[in-house]
């Protein structure tokens, strides 16, 4: 079992709000979680928080670093402009008692050269994100108005490229397409949701995955607003049967390292996979290699044609 107490800022929660929760889930759920992660603002990363989220039973702390680089974190909105992010990594590497994530977004257009992120102290482990402009966001209202401009595809796949050389060549396995790990430190909790495990999600907008061993599934989604949520209003039910769900794990499994099982492909996606450099056979299975990490959802849309 694992917990991951994110989605939001649950560092701004009272610590004792957060054991208080730990507590109950594990008594609920029988027995100590191997992996209990907090998302982190920077600058709640102060001594006293880390000791109490210890003391809580957290292990494991994804802070959300975003950039060291003061043009972006102005541009993302961000809060912490003056080395925070690299103060938190040393902090929290410093108490100890934690596996350590540093979050990143790569692509930030700022007008100025993109840098690839740094690796911080170190660091157990880094999520790296292209940055996504959604339509309905400020960041769209932004480009729409001339006021922000992306940067090229190009430019994104240089990054791309360049910030998995950079880690690899530090001692990084970069297991999932934005997910970087030292030996033996991979998230537990993020791969259930790749290999197609269940999970239970709790609170506003918060979606659980039922497997029921027909190998059929069940999605829930909870109310947006948390007035309704915390009214007991309905979640959105979605029935998956059997066939969906295999090409739901079979595309997310081919969005990490050790892909899926060749048995698990058709036939015709394997030869294509091979033919176009996007995979290679390894130990039995069909695995993305660094250009088949680019072209996602290229593969993604072929595997659910195909299944």
């Amino acid at each position: 079992m694992s917990i991951y107490l994110g989605g939001g800022t649950p560092s701004l929660w009272e610590p004792a709000c957060i054991a208080r929760a730990i507590e109950a889930i594990e008594a609920r759920f029988g027995g100590r979680a191997r992996e209990i992660t907090l998302e982190a603002n920077p600058t709640d990363c102060d001594e006293a928080h880390l000791a109490a989220w210890r003391a809580a039973g957290v292990n494991r702390l994804s802070i959300g670093v975003q950039s060291t680089v003061a043009s972006e974190l102005v541009v993302l909105g961000r809060d912490h402009r003056f080395g925070d992010g690299p103060a938190a990594v040393a902090r929290a590497l410093g108490d100890g008692g934690f596996t350590v994530s540093a979050d990143f977004i790569l692509g930030t257009p700022t007008g100025e050269p993109a840098r690839i992120p740094e690796v911080l102290g170190e660091v157990d482990h880094l999520s790296v994100y292209e940055l996504t402009i959604e339509e309905r966001t400020a960041f769209g209202q932004r480009v729409r108005d001339g006021r922000l401009v992306p940067r090229s595809e190009d430019d994104l796949i240089e990054l791309y490229v360049g910030t998995h050389e950079a880690l690899a060549a530090k001692g990084f396995e970069h297991y999932e397409i934005s997910s970087y790990a030292r030996p033996g430190k991979r998230a537990v909790h993020n791969s259930l949701y790749w290999t197609g495990a269940p999970f239970l999600g709790l609170g506003a907008s918060a979606a659980s995955l039922a497997v029921h061993p027909d190998g059929s599934g069940e999605r829930r989604t909870n109310p947006r607003k948390v007035a309704d949520y915390l009214a007991g209003a309905t979640p959105e039910v979605t029935a998956i049967g059997p066939a969906e769900m295999a090409a739901d794990r079979a595309w997310l499994g081919m969005r990490t390292r050790d892909g899926v099982a060749e048995a698990d492909l058709p036939p015709p996606v394997t030869a294509w996979l091979l033919a176009e450099r996007l995979a290679e056979r390894r130990d039995g299975r069909i695995c993305p290699t660094l250009r088949g990490f680019l072209m996602a959802d290229r593969i993604a849309a072929r595997i659910v044609q195909a299944l």
